[in-house]
């Protein structure tokens, strides 16, 4: 396994994800908590529940599952795989995201999520081989610049199956303007397509699905993406405030703020 932390396509992800996880520390993911919680309520768990589907259709997930959630955010896949399987631990670094996925899941009626407050390289440090029979981490890959070694963790952890989710492609045309417009220089890597290849490169065979969805929300939760997202490169000023209003303006229907996008999901058996 060890030779795809040298490997072309693990140096590329390396050099683009260092600064990226550097500026998208938990102090940025507390901030970020109430909006993106309106993104996922307000999208009521789309990708996830389909992500879900997918799974439970390969038999990856069923009543005796115990998941392994890296990376948990307020819920987005973990409410969903949670009604598919027997336990989800939810491992999540920012305290305010931890908080609103225990008012999310005690919401929705959900009683098998076990949240865990703590960086995912402490918890596995602390955590036995084999102790789940799923890993899995969505939309969340970038924030390990040596994505190799969470491979390697989450197929340690596993006896049985990992997964990773991300966006496919180099992102929504008029989002990557947007960010242009705003001077910040975001990766716009096909994450995807980069893990899969790390994948194959440590002799761990995939598979590969995408996921269409479309996500929403409130105009308000949009701007204060928007605006967060500047903070993490420089003071947002006035005119970046008026930029950023007339784009969620621009993309607003009845006060909600519409993204089509397609998720990749992959998974691989544990060897």
């Amino acid at each position: 396994m060890d030779t795809a932390t040298s490997c072309p396509w693990q140096d590329k992800w390396r050099a683009q994800m260092a600064d990226m996880a550097a500026r998208s520390d938990t102090r940025y993911w507390n901030r970020r908590a109430a909006d993106y919680d309106d993104f996922i309520t307000t999208s009521r768990f789309d990708y996830g529940e389909r992500m879900a589907e997918v799974l439970s259709a390969h038999g990856v997930l069923g009543p005796d599952t115990q998941v392994l959630e890296i990376a948990s955010g307020v819920g987005a896949a973990t409410l969903p795989l949670a009604r598919h399987a027997k336990r989800v631990t939810a491992v999540e670094p920012a305290q305010a995201m931890a908080d609103l996925l225990a008012k999310n899941a005690a919401s929705e009626g959900v009683d098998n999520v076990q949240a865990v407050v703590e960086d995912f390289a402490a918890f596995a440090a602390a955590t036995q081989d084999d102790s789940f029979d799923v890993a899995f981490l969505c939309h969340a890959a970038w924030q390990f610049p040596d994505v190799a070694w969470l491979m390697r963790e989450m197929s340690r952890l596993s006896r049985d199956v990992c997964c990773l989710a991300d966006t496919m492609g180099a992102g929504d045309a008029e989002h990557q303007e947007m960010q242009h417009r705003l001077g910040i220089d975001a990766p716009t890597l096909d994450r995807p397509l980069y893990l899969y290849n790390v994948l194959h490169g440590m002799g761990l065979p995939a598979n590969m699905k995408p996921i269409r969805h479309v996500m929403r929300r409130s105009s308000d939760s949009a701007r204060s993406m928007w605006t967060n997202l500047v903070s993490k490169y420089r003071e947002p000023t006035a005119e970046d405030e008026k930029v950023i209003d007339d784009f969620v303006a621009a993309r607003s229907k009845g006060g909600v703020y519409e993204t089509p996008g397609v998720m990749a999901l992959i998974w691989w058996r544990v060897q």
